[in-house]
């Protein structure tokens, strides 16, 4: 009985977890080389206006990597045909060089929160593009790059 109501307990905390997600996207980096032209676009259909939101930026990267940061441009596009762009500077590791993030092996996953608690201006249809913005055209060792988006929670 003991175990029945821990069990039921976790898959409710799960499942609320689960509801917080308003959108995941990642998508493969080919060969680990991620070009300045290779950009990753994310169409959502956004009809929540009220409630607030936080953006992630998701990095998957091998120990390899060369630089302690990867800067990204994020650029949104809302339904009413305008844009933002908004740059980001993403840490992912420490000055002494020890790596942010967790993995297994020589693969480290990073989520940056790079805007929080933020509310949509208008519903409808959102296109998001994230673009390197490194000084190098093509950046190595960078396996995948996501958008997240969730429910702020406060």
């Amino acid at each position: 009985m003991r175990l029945t109501v821990v069990l039921l307990v976790g898959l409710f905390f799960l499942n609320a977890c689960d509801q917080s997600v308003v959108l995941s996207s990642s998508t493969p980096v080919e060969s680990g080389k991620w070009g300045f032209n290779n950009t990753l676009e994310v169409n959502a259909e956004m009809t929540d206006t009220i409630s607030p939101l936080n953006f992630y930026i998701q990095v998957r990267h091998g120990s390899n990597y060369q630089y302690q940061n990867i800067i990204v441009f994020f650029k949104t596009y809302f339904p009413n045909n305008t844009y933002q762009v908004d740059t980001i500077d993403c840490p992912l590791a420490e000055r002494s060089g020890r790596w942010y993030g967790s993995g297994l092996g020589d693969l480290l996953d990073n989520r940056i929160m790079f805007k929080r608690n933020v509310q949509l201006p208008q519903a409808g249809n959102y296109k998001f593009e994230l673009q390197h913005a490194m000084r190098s055209d093509t950046i190595e060792e960078v396996y995948d790059i996501g958008l997240r988006i969730e429910k702020a929670i406060n």
